[in-house]
This record gives structure tokens, C-alpha cells and sequence, in this order.
């Protein structure tokens, strides 16, 4: 019983991000002990570290900064949603995300979507080190492929009537695209009004720079060796389409350049994301 590699590795670069870049963009305190064996004795071990996770991050340093530069923009609008009231956190393809581990707000509960292996393995780790789940942290299994979100989370106490807030990382570009646009149009049903979904996704290879495709080449060829392949590539039109044909609209759909100059500017240790990735913000839209 062991979760997803790509949950893993996501876990794995927050955990090395807090532990060596200065200042943190992201304080992920959870991230080194939810890994377990063997990620997190070659992060802690620098010997080990040198050997196997270095000579990885070189290969693949911007989308390692990019995986904690999109967990710190989904907490920074989260933040915003529950000073807005918002009380339903819904993490889609939840890996170790590891939020409701950090924070203590009774008044939100979170409801982690993933396959049941990845949430057995999860659960393990959390019992084994806090002694039990967190009490508003609900686990729910699901495969996306096969099973629509509408379906599946009415049935561990989601309130249909009340604003949520929907994270969706590291995942899209993994599924086919009528699986994205089950999940969009699948979330629109069952979230209220008001509602938003904050994710990230790649735009085409016609599109990236020279540096930015042989980053891809690697990350997808180590994703098809997992049995991970990348298979759904997007144009931020082709996005906004299916968000409208599922009934949401883009609150704002980030470029590179915009996600640098708020998370990377002034920074003097040169990190960087790729040029191909995107961070959106969408919104169930409320009825006129």
C-alpha cells in the first residue's frame, strides 16, 4: 500500500523548499513526516539527499518551485474565501496535502477526494503521528476517471447549500479532457452558487521555448514511467470555454509572468517556474 508517486514527489519538493530556501514561500510543516519511507530519510540525510534527490531537482527545479508556488496561491485564496465565510474546503486529488493538518479551524471542514490507496497510506501516517485524524478532516475516495464528484460527495456530509471552496492541483493535465469537463461541470452542480475552484494546468507544447519543452520531455517521460502520462495540454481559451460550458466563469487565469512577479519578484536565489504553466480562478456562477 503505497500512494501515488506524483503525490509523493509534490510532498517531497514542499518539504525540501522549507528545509533549504530562504525565505519560505510556503511553511508546509507536515509535508517531511506525511512522506514516510524512503522520501523522507534522503531529504533528511544530506549524503542520501546529494546522491538521489539533487541530481532529480536539477532536471526538474522550476516545477519543483512551481508545486509550492501553486499551494501557496490555493492557501492565499483560501484564506480570503473563509474570511468571506466560506466553511466547505473540498481538496480534489488531495495527495498529502497536508492544510488540514496545519490549521486548526473548527469552523471549516475539509473534504480530501482521492484514490482510496493514496488515502489509506494518508491515514496511516497521520494516526501513526497525531494519534487519530484531524475531526473536521473527512477522507473521501473516489476515481476520477470513473466516478463524478456530484455523485460521490453528498454521501460524507458535504452541505450542497453552502459556499466551498475547491482546490484542484497537479492533476489536470493527467486526465483525459472529457474527464476534465465531467469534474468542472460535476463541481458546478453540487457547489452553491458563489462557490470557487482554484487549479493549475499546461498550456500546449507549440508553446513553450526551447528550455521550457525539454522540462516537459522529462517530466513526462518520468510520469509514463510511473504510469502517469500527461495527457490533456490546454489553451487558456480552451480552459475558459469548458469552465462557461459547465457553468463556471474565470475570476482571473494566470500566466507565468503574472505567478513570478507576485511569488518570485525580489527574490536572490533565482527561483523560477516554467513558461507553460497557468494558475486559475474560477467562480460558480450565482443566478441573476
Amino acid at each position: 500500500m503505497r500512494p501515488s508517486t506524483t503525490a509523493q514527489l509534490a510532498a517531497a519538493h514542499r518539504a525540501y523548499h522549507l528545509q533549504h530556501d530562504r525565505p519560505p514561500l510556503l511553511e508546509d510543516t507536515a509535508a517531511a513526516w506525511l512522506l514516510g519511507p524512503p522520501l523522507d530519510v534522503i531529504l533528511r540525510v544530506p549524503a542520501l539527499r546529494w546522491l538521489f534527490w539533487r541530481p532529480l531537482l536539477a532536471k526538474v527545479r522550476p516545477i519543483s518551485v512551481f508545486v509550492v508556488v501553486r499551494s501557496r496561491y490555493t492557501e492565499d485564496a483560501l484564506e480570503l474565501a473563509i474570511r468571506d465565510h466560506c466553511r466547505q474546503y473540498v481538496i480534489l486529488g488531495a495527495g498529502l496535502d497536508s492544510w488540514a493538518l496545519r490549521h486548526d479551524n473548527a469552523e471549516v471542514t475539509v473534504f480530501e477526494l482521492d484514490r482510496p490507496v493514496t488515502q489509506q497510506w494518508k491515514a496511516a501516517r497521520i494516526q501513526a503521528r497525531l494519534g487519530a485524524l484531524p475531526r473536521r478532516l473527512v477522507l473521501v475516495p473516489i476515481d476520477f476517471e470513473r466516478e463524478v464528484v456530484a455523485d460521490v460527495l453528498p454521501g460524507f456530509g458535504f452541505d450542497r447549500e453552502s459556499r466551498t471552496f475547491v482546490s484542484w492541483l497537479g492533476t489536470i493535465c493527467y486526465l483525459t479532457q472529457a474527464a476534465i469537463e465531467a469534474t468542472f461541470a460535476s463541481l458546478a452542480g453540487v457547489c452553491a452558487p458563489g462557490s470557487r475552484v482554484v487549479f493549475d494546468y499546461f498550456q500546449p507544447k507549440s508553446t513553450m521555448s526551447p528550455a521550457d519543452l525539454q522540462l516537459f520531455e522529462e517530466l513526462d517521460a518520468g510520469g509514463t514511467r510511473r504510469g502517469e502520462p500527461m495527457q490533456t495540454l490546454l489553451e487558456p481559451e480552451q480552459m475558459a470555454g469548458i469552465l462557461r460550458s459547465a457553468g463556471l466563469s474565470v475570476v482571473e487565469d494566470l500566466p507565468a509572468s503574472e505567478i513570478r512577479r507576485r511569488y518570485l519578484d525580489g527574490r536572490s536565489d533565482g527561483l523560477d517556474i516554467p513558461g507553460f504553466v497557468r494558475l486559475c480562478c474560477a467562480e460558480r456562477e450565482r443566478a441573476a
